[in-house]
């Protein structure tokens, strides 16, 4: 892998990772932004039908006390009949003040303080009323010139009224969500605004009743109306500042979210760091079977007939072959190469199958390591295998390593099962181990094959050039075969022959070939 290839992992690495941590967080923040807007939504629902029954309560209470004056039958502004206004004032909380006016709406008397010609409020005339309805109920909305000098609320009939804090309506609401929103009672059939809380804009609100949308500075709005009465609420909530915002944030689900993104970064780490890692691309090839087999010739050195070939397996990775020697190992410690084991054998008896089964005089040579020769395994696959295919088990040869045999117990057990199945066994890379004499005392085999690195020194000045040959004696004496590999000279050819080497393999006879250039390569020897 180069550096390109490095960066632009690592990259996609931080890109995974990255939206992975964050893509929880955000979708539990954007999740909890939606869930905190339905719940203010649902509490502004709340705060509106609760403030339209507050609104509701207070008319029918003040109408209440408005009737029980017309039904005083004193004299109006009489002693008796103050005493009843009074009497009725202090029934009803609701009420702040009770009198009386004449046909002009000239102030006549008052609970609180008395007849006119004992108040300072004489010629006080009241003015045409806000709103009057078909029975013949006035209304004033926000008059301040009465007794006590408030702002009230007036409600007059057949010459005798009341008066109330028009706060009544929007105050004392029973709900916990009341200080959440501005609430404001309006007089549909007057379109008068009879109460508000604080900053209330009376425009704004009988704009809002009108359009039945938001203002610019509120975020929701709802508006309830009145099924009896000619009475209307409307209640909106004030945008929030970027720090109430803030301060209004559903931490917890951020901070969960958060949680889970990083469980999934960590996560998500961890699977591309697997995949894109050797080990992690190793596992990928076996499960997508990106594994080939090229068939290196195998040749008698007397009459350079090819006899066979080696399966030899490579790795097409990303449309490149990657050499044995720099994945074997790791798929040997990552418990992968039992199943690349099988993947070959599959792709030989595919490959190789029919030709086989017409030329009985032919075998291919399966590699194996060490985990398959010190159980049953391969030999429980291999058999079913050849006898489906019509294929003789003389035609599927084994080759060992030495570093298959560090349990020897085991091992010599598998391989005399190996050769009593039929399948002949060859002690692979001889002479690079160190108990290589060890081994042929202690195992039963059909062959050595001299490792390439003893065949190079052939004819040359160093110490190990005579090893081949004695390689060879030894095979004589233990009545063995033997193999050459690595051969790419004439003369190395000549020298193993001239000593007793049956067979030869390298690039002086043919380099790997797929099994089409193999099957053409064996038939081309077969008829020289």
């Amino acid at each position: 892998m180069n550096n390109f290839q490095r960066g632009a992992l690592a990259a996609l690495l931080i890109v995974i990772v990255g939206t992975a941590a964050l893509a929880p967080a955000g979708i539990g923040l954007i999740v909890a932004a939606r869930s905190e807007r339905q719940q203010r939504v649902e509490r502004l629902s709340i705060l509106a039908d609760a403030a339209l029954y507050r609104a509701e309560d207070i008319t029918r209470r003040l109408s209440g006390a408005l009737g029980e004056i017309g039904k005083v039958n004193e004299t109006p502004c009489s002693t008796p009949y103050l005493h009843a206004l009074r009497q009725i004032t202090l029934t009803h909380d609701q009420v702040r003040d009770a009198g009386a006016y004449d046909r002009d709406g000239r102030w006549q008397c008052s609970s609180l303080l008395g007849a006119v010609s004992a108040g300072t409020f004489d010629g006080l005339t009241l003015p045409p009323p806000d709103w009057r309805s078909s029975d013949g109920l006035s209304a004033w909305y926000g008059l301040a010139r009465l007794p006590g000098g408030k702002e009230s609320l007036v409600l007059g009939r057949d010459g005798f009224y009341i008066t109330a804090d028009p706060s009544l309506y929007v105050d004392g609401i029973d709900t916990d969500l009341a200080h959440e929103g501005r609430v404001a009672v309006i007089n549909t059939e007057a379109r008068r605004v009879i109460a508000g809380t604080p900053s209330t804009d009376a425009s704004a609100v009988l704009a809002v009743y009108s359009q039945h949308k938001p203002p610019p500075d509120c975020s929701a709005v709802a508006v309830r109306q009145s099924a009896s009465m000619p009475l209307a609420v409307i209640v909106s909530v004030p945008r929030e500042t970027w720090r109430q915002r803030v301060r209004s944030l559903p931490w917890g689900w951020l901070f969960g979210g958060v949680a889970v993104g990083l469980a999934c970064a960590c996560w998500a780490a961890y699977f591309v760091v697997r995949r894109i890692s050797p080990r992690g691309q190793l596992s990928d090839a076996v499960r997508r079977h990106q594994f080939i087999v090229a068939y290196q010739p195998i040749v008698d050195l007397a009459t350079r007939r090819c006899v066979g070939a080696e399966a030899l397996v490579r790795w097409k990775h990303h449309d490149r072959i990657v050499r044995p020697d720099h994945f074997i190992p790791l798929a040997e410690h990552g418990g992968l190469i039992q199943a690349i084991t099988d993947q070959v054998l599959d792709t030989v008896l595919l490959e190789l199958g029919e030709f086989l089964r017409h030329y009985d005089d032919y075998y291919i040579s399966v590699n194996l390591s060490a985990s398959d020769l010190t159980t049953h395994r391969f030999l429980d696959v291999l058999g079913p295998a050849i006898e489906q295919q019509g294929v003789r088990p003389q035609q599927i040869r084994i080759e060992a390593t030495e570093r298959a045999f560090l349990d020897a117990d085991a091992a010599k057990d598998v391989i005399s099962a190996f050769r009593r199945a039929g399948h002949a066994v060859y002690l692979d890379d001889f002479g690079t181990g160190y108990s290589s004499l060890s081994h042929l005392q202690s195992f039963s085999v059909d062959g050595l094959k001299i490792d390439k690195s003893f065949v190079d020194t052939v004819g040359q000045d160093a110490a190990s050039s005579s090893v081949a040959s004695h390689i060879i004696e030894m095979a004589a004496t233990l009545d063995v075969q033997v193999i050459a590999e690595g051969i790419e000279r004439e003369e190395q050819a000549a020298y193993l022959r001239a000593r007793g080497a049956q067979f030869g393999q390298g690039w002086l006879f043919s380099p790997p070939l797929s099994a089409a250039d193999f099957v053409r390569y064996a038939g081309e020897t077969r008829t020289s």
